[in-house]
């Protein structure tokens, strides 16, 4: 995905259910993830694979510190890197973790506040529906699963893993 369709997609943003702060985590820690033997990167190299402003950037992942999903480390060989384990850390527990599941479980569809059994919105049930699956499947997928579904979107990353390939470096 080229940077224009990027931008043009976060500027549709308005009707995410999460705010940018959220999607650019999911975004840098999907890219993280890809990294072969959880490499250092710098948050040049990540603000520009992933399109979004750097001083922004460099908000988010000092949150994603303190939340101790990723460490840093400084130095000319320093920058981010996972502090957890990408095979076995689900999108459910990231969303947790970043204060995103009250937006999952409970934010109606209509914008009426929370979504109500005994006051329901005329996406009432279709909406309980989306969620409960989004709920089941964000539970289930892993963050290795996502990084690799994401970074596919990513040019510069697919260029980096055909370069390596048949290399001992494994991207598994």
């Amino acid at each position: 995905m080229n940077g224009k369709v990027q931008k043009s997609l976060r500027k549709s943003g308005d009707a995410m259910i999460y705010h940018k702060q959220i999607v650019y985590s999911l975004e840098a820690l999907g890219y993280l993830a890809s990294r072969p033997n959880n490499k250092h990167v710098n948050v040049k190299e990540l603000a520009e694979e992933l399109h979004i402003p750097r001083h922004f950037l460099g908000k988010v992942l000092t949150e994603l510190v303190k939340r101790e999903l990723v460490t840093s480390t400084k130095g000319p060989s320093g920058g981010f890197r996972l502090a957890v384990n990408a095979e076995s850390t689900s999108l459910y527990r990231i969303l947790a973790v970043l204060g995103g599941l009250t937006k999952l479980e409970s934010t109606c569809i209509m914008g009426t506040g929370a979504c109500k059994a005994n006051d329901p919105c005329a996406l009432h049930e279709l909406w309980l529906e989306f969620r409960e699956k989004a709920v089941s499947k964000t539970q289930k997928l892993t963050l290795e699963e996502f990084s690799q579904t994401f970074t596919n979107k990513l040019p510069s990353v697919n260029a980096e893993l055909r370069q390596h390939k048949g290399s001992s470096i494994s991207y598994d």
